[in-house]
């Protein structure tokens, strides 16, 4: 299993699997065939039909821009994976080739060179259940866990990754004027700390805090800011919620940062096991991933026991099924944001909930919901699969 550098990744909104994918797709093919002078780019699946609403011809020609290229929407074309791109190259010599690339989520993207994710692993355990039992043997916590197989430098690399959560966040509230986009939805982080502030009774509303939280990062990504991708663009809200409570409530940073390695280690599980990709398996795999993610971040910055975070992030996520991606028009906006508040609060209840329940009693493991969230994503009928053709993206109009 892969480092939780691989869920934890600092990069430009709005979409991990339909921005940042395409733009390292590019960068892969412009190394390859350095003498390319001519480039063809076929988008199918999602990236088709949400792909002006996440950008991906915007960066496309952004990392394309200096060799001649035409970039083609091929709605009817039904490729394997839902966010293929298929590219054809001219060299200088008149010869052509072709690649097909996929972009899985988080980032990450499979080539023909590599058409499985590259064996990095750094984990010798895949599923929750043996890193339990290890963590039983050797008397570790699930923050030690990480710790003991990642690199020296990864607590070092989660604080980087919460002090740019805390710089996205502060860009957020700041921020004003409109998102980007045919829907002209206005950024309304600002607005809402304005008027938390106004709260004259001296009492800290957590709730309304995590809420503020959540829409000042997850607005920052709509507009194509620099975030956390946590384990997705789309859901990089839900955390920044969490952090928030977790500092509200006077957890010691470190505590904090043994949370952000657990939430990362249940990340890259749900990447290994699962999905990520809201295109392959709808909003589930997005919210509701960076849900169990929270929850056991929260779980651990208060000390639970590994049998609780793990019960933790097990209802985030089960109580996440059948979560839909059917964004208005492509964008991450609708119900993208407020949906990132929603989970992030949610992500603590689950957490109280698992504090209350025996973990003995439980009936499923995080390995079991996984599986069933990657059948029930395989289920969903290919509009509640950002494709923007059914659900929100079909009844709302702009």
């Amino acid at each position: 299993m892969r480092s939780i550098k691989d869920v934890f990744v600092i990069g430009h909104g709005p979409s991990s699997s339909h921005t940042m994918g395409p733009a390292f797709a590019c960068e892969y093919i412009l190394k390859k065939y350095p003498n390319a002078r001519f480039i063809s780019v076929t988008l199918a699946g999602s990236l088709a039909l949400t792909g002006k609403g996440h950008l991906t011809d915007y960066i496309i020609d952004l990392k394309l821009k200096r060799i001649p290229h035409v970039i083609n929407f091929n709605f009817r074309r039904k490729p394997k994976h839902p966010n293929t791109m298929y590219f054809v190259i001219e060299d200088n010599e008149g010869k052509t080739y072709k690649e097909a690339v996929v972009s899985i989520g988080g980032g990450t993207i499979l080539t023909e060179d590599h058409p499985e994710v590259e064996n990095n692993d750094v984990y010798p355990h895949r599923k929750l259940s043996e890193i339990l039992k290890y963590c039983e043997e050797e008397k570790l916590s699930l923050a030690q866990y990480v710790e003991r197989f990642e690199d020296s430098d990864i607590r070092e690399y989660i604080e980087k990754i919460y002090q740019t959560i805390k710089e996205c966040r502060e860009r957020g509230i700041a921020a004003t004027g409109e998102l980007p986009g045919s829907l002209h939805l206005p950024r309304k982080a600002h607005t809402m700390y304005e008027a938390a502030c106004q709260i004259k009774d001296g009492t800290k509303n957590i709730h309304m805090m995590m809420a503020i939280s959540s829409f000042a990062v997850a607005e920052e990504n709509a507009s194509g800011g620099v975030v956390v991708i946590a384990p997705t663009c789309g859901s990089a809200g839900v955390i920044p919620g969490v952090l928030t409570y977790c500092v509200m409530k006077d957890m010691p940073h470190e505590k904090i940062i043994d949370g952000l390695l657990v939430a990362g280690l249940f990340g890259v599980l749900a990447k290994s096991n699962a999905s990520v990709s809201g295109a392959e398996a709808g909003c589930q795999a997005e919210i509701g991933v960076a849900c169990s993610m929270a929850a056991a971040l929260c779980g651990a910055a208060q000390s639970f026991s590994n049998q609780d975070i793990a019960q933790s992030a097990e209802i985030a996520l089960e109580h996440s099924l059948g979560l839909t991606c059917d964004p208005v028009c492509g964008y991450v906006q609708i119900p993208c944001i407020e949906r990132c508040a929603m989970f992030s609060l949610k992500a603590v209840n689950a957490a109280t909930l698992a504090k209350l329940i025996p973990a003995s009693e439980a009936k499923v493991s995080y390995d079991d919901i996984l599986k069933t969230m990657l059948q029930t994503g395989k289920d969903l009928q290919d509009g509640y699969r950002e494709t923007s053709i059914s659900g929100l993206a079909k009844v709302v109009k702009k």
